[in-house]
């Protein structure tokens, strides 16, 4: 397994999803600062160089039954893949920064970050980013 997100994220994530106590979220949030994710895209800007800025690309973001829109977050390839299939996605590297900007500008009616969906599925608040 290829891992983007640090060692440190991942046990604080693994720790956080086995027992939401106090002490775990603060880890939690420390180390959420601190780390990188896959944020699946579509490249628009064919043309674009390696340094994509936002005009180059159309986030990803899913739905769910009550019209509930959520952007993804994956800590590593594997997982990452698991999602992707044979869509035309590829993905960027992103923080938690970049995940403040997508629910501000890209989508402000987003309702958070879904952590690597499909396996342990952690999910972010909106109003834990912004």
């Amino acid at each position: 397994m290829s891992n983007v997100s640090s060692d440190s994220f991942l046990n604080a994530m693994k720790n956080l999803l086995q027992n939401q106590n106090d002490e775990n979220s603060k880890i939690f949030e420390k180390e959420i600062n601190n780390t990188k994710f896959l944020s699946p895209v579509v490249i628009v800007n064919k043309n674009a160089s390696n340094d994509l800025n936002n005009s180059d690309v159309s986030f990803i973001n899913i739905t769910d039954a009550e019209n509930n829109s959520f952007f993804l977050a994956f800590t590593d390839w594997d997982k990452y893949n698991k999602f992707k299939k044979e869509n035309p996605f590829t993905a960027i590297d992103a923080t938690i920064k970049d995940f403040h900007y997508m629910l501000t500008t890209i989508d402000d009616k987003a309702k958070g970050v879904v952590i690597n969906i499909g396996d342990e599925a952690l999910f972010i608040p909106r109003d834990t980013i912004v």
